[in-house]
């Protein structure tokens, strides 16, 4: 019950704030420079990683961020969102040919092997377990399509920080985070086989100017080289796997 709870608390509050706000950050749950500095981060990793093929998903899309960078570069995206709200104002911002779609990462409306690829980010956090919405996106893919999931890192020192706080108080998680180990073992369950892991450093508002540092190529080259400080330092991280 109490994940239950949880799951439908935030799919409220993502619907609320797809009402409310207009911006892709706020909807998304985002500061401006909080997605600006993921969207960089990503496009570096996407450039060199070079996936193949045209069909992808970009679940949980919220107004569109990233399913717009899919289409700029030529391939065929479909936005979707649980989020109704959501999904309205990304087709109302975004090219005419993009399909969206309000459904559920548990649930895709969509034939097994019919994606070459997906990226869902901002999704694992609100849901009481990755499992089954890892499981859904396995079937959906092709043999040899790529999945780009991203998650909150549960060893980031600063959120080990502050979680302990709310324990201490009294207070529920806000959101849900994991370890990179146990997200690579429900993908390898779900049938997929995992080909990377990217950390995403993310500079407190408070240190925001230390932001450019932590995205510098000698920055990332420590952190992909030392994992334990890695994992001490990411706000998030993204793994990138295939089916089997």
């Amino acid at each position: 019950m109490q994940d239950r709870d949880f799951e439908k608390r935030w799919r409220r509050r993502f619907t609320e704030r797809g009402s409310q706000y207009d911006d892709d950050a706020a909807i998304a749950g985002w500061t401006s420079t909080g997605l600006a500095s993921r969207v960089r981060q990503f496009e570096q990793l996407w450039h060199r990683a070079q996936p193949v093929g045209e069909i992808w998903l970009d679940i949980g899309c919220g107004a569109g961020t990233y399913t717009r960078m899919l289409r700029a570069e030529g391939r065929r995206p479909i936005g979707l969102d649980y989020s109704a709200p959501s999904v309205q104002k990304a087709r109302a911002r975004s090219p005419a040919e993009i399909p969206w779609l309000a459904a559920d990462v548990h649930h895709l409306p969509l034939p097994e092997g019919s994606a070459d690829g997906i990226l869902c980010f901002g999704v694992m956090q609100a849901l009481a377990a990755p499992g089954p919405a890892l499981n859904d996106m396995a079937r959906v893919l092709r043999p040899g399509g790529e999945l780009w999931v991203d998650a909150l890192n549960a060893d980031c020192l600063p959120t080990r920080v502050s979680e302990h706080r709310r324990r201490r108080a009294g207070r529920a998680p806000h959101l849900r985070y994991d370890s990179h180990a146990g997200l690579e073992q429900a993908a390898r369950e779900a049938g997929l086989e995992v080909l990377a892991l990217y950390w995403l450093p993310l500079a407190p508002g408070r240190l925001a100017g230390m932001q450019k540092v932590l995205e510098s190529r000698p920055m990332r080259g420590l952190l992909q080289a030392l994992p334990p400080l890695a994992a001490g330092l990411s706000h998030s991280f993204i793994l990138r796997a295939r089916r089997v």
